[in-house]
């Protein structure tokens, strides 16, 4: 976490780059404090957390560290299959662009199979 920004939650265990982008991963925990109370008797995933993920994954990708990214716009946000507590969300996102404005295009698996197709534009800021 960068100073100045206080994150609502924490959308990335891990990302690793590859040519065109990066694949990052986050564990949905249903023990997760920013998910208490939300569909208590079934941890269902927000879609806004997945694009808060990418968010994050960008920066760690971009900078090493989080911050420094904000969102333009979302060009589309496809959700195909709710994402449950326990399941590990794969984000295989393409970037493309050059500071100041950059653009990704995730997609979002569970266990192999679609759950959402996200694409934005993010401005750097640092």
């Amino acid at each position: 976490m960068t100073a100045g920004r206080q994150l609502p939650l924490t959308a990335v265990d891990t990302v690793q780059a590859t040519d065109s982008g990066f694949i990052g991963r986050k564990e949905v925990r249903a023990d997760d404090p920013y998910l208490s109370g939300h569909f208590p008797s079934l941890t269902v995933y927000p879609g806004v957390f997945m694009i808060e993920g990418v968010q994050q994954m960008l920066e760690l990708h971009l900078d090493g560290a989080l911050g420094g990214i904000e969102l333009v716009s979302v060009e589309s946000a496809r959700f195909s299959l709710p994402v449950l507590a326990k399941h590990e969300v794969v984000f295989d996102t393409r970037v493309t662009g050059a500071r100041p404005l950059v653009s990704t295009s995730t997609t979002c698996t569970v266990n192999g199979q679609r759950c959402a197709r996200i694409a934005a534009t993010w401005r750097c800021t640092s």
